[in-house]
């Protein structure tokens, strides 16, 4: 999914306790915090057991 993200229309992935995204996709997978929302630390907050996968609204 990353390697074709701009084709598949992907804004963003979440997965083991990172996140990466088309819009800062330099900086590589980047540490998640949870979003305010979730537990990063736990198995499903931190995406340890799932692939979060966001699309653009086309």
């Amino acid at each position: 999914m990353k390697t074709n993200a701009k084709e598949l229309g992907v804004e963003y992935l979440i997965w083991q306790g990172k996140i990466w995204s088309v819009a800062r996709s330099a900086e590589g997978w980047r540490i998640y915090d949870g979003g305010g929302m979730h537990d990063p630390a736990a198995i499903t907050g931190g995406h340890y057991d799932h692939l979060h996968f966001t699309v653009a609204n086309n």
